[in-house]
């Protein structure tokens, strides 16, 4: 059959499902009703590994491979393609408690938004963002600091700090300068305290860079070099 996007009306009812608490299975016929869907690609396998993936990085790298035969710039603010997705792993981005109700978080989550506010808050085009743009240097944004049951459903406090600025988002330099202090390569986790608010934290980190854009030009300097520029308080993660 090849890989669906929803159209219009597809989006639409897919809106309408979460407007009244994503009751019962989600609407994955949507996927496939002519009425409701069009084409992406004849060439693409819609996937089979629906279920839970360990993490949102290894979650970014399974999309990135899925939709390689499709031009990145083509498909980045496709609506009913990652509205699509998300209804396809809706189970594992919003999953049924025992009682059968969901932690429904917003809408944007789910349905790609125009509003860069909330666009880089959905949870399958960012990981397939930021897994094409910085690979590996991804992880300290992807992976979650604790272990939980259902990885697809949490945006991340890292990542909230970061997206906001989406200059510093884009920059293949910061963010491996800031993966380099804030991703523990021996747990395979953020380190401890990153997803906080105190003393050289993510969040702190982006305070920091805004005052740099008054003097420097961050997005261009080597990682070694921005380490070098960050006031005492990163010294515990600069020797982490």
């Amino acid at each position: 059959m090849g890989l669906n996007k929803l159209n219009e009306r597809g989006i639409s009812l897919f809106g309408e499902y979460l407007r009244k608490g994503a009751v019962g299975p989600a609407p994955t016929q949507l996927l496939h009703d002519p009425a409701t869907s069009e084409s992406v690609s004849s060439k693409i396998e819609p996937p089979t590994d629906i279920g839970i993936f360990s993490d949102r990085y290894v979650f970014g790298n399974r999309l990135n491979s899925l939709l390689s035969d499709l031009d990145s710039s083509d498909i980045a603010n496709d609506k009913g393609l990652w509205s699509a997705l998300a209804l396809l792993w809706f189970e594992s981005l919003c999953p049924p408690k025992p009682s059968g109700s969901r932690n429904l978080k917003a809408e944007y989550l789910y349905i790609l938004s125009s509003d860069y506010r909330h666009y880089y808050r959905h949870l399958v085009r960012s990981p397939w963002q930021l897994v094409r743009d910085h690979a590996q240097n991804a992880k300290f944004l992807l992976i979650a600091p604790r272990n939980n049951k259902y990885p697809l459903a949490i945006h991340g406090e890292i990542l909230e700090q970061f997206g906001g600025r989406q200059q510093v988002l884009a920059s293949q330099e910061i963010i491996r300068a800031a993966n380099n202090l804030y991703f523990d390569p021996t747990t395979n986790r953020p380190r401890k305290g990153a997803a906080g608010s105190g003393k050289g934290s993510a969040r702190r980190f982006g305070m920091v860079f805004r005052q740099f854009d008054l003097t420097y030009d961050p997005a261009c300097m080597p990682p070694d070099t921005l380490k070098e520029l960050l006031p005492s308080e990163f010294d515990r993660w600069k020797t982490a």
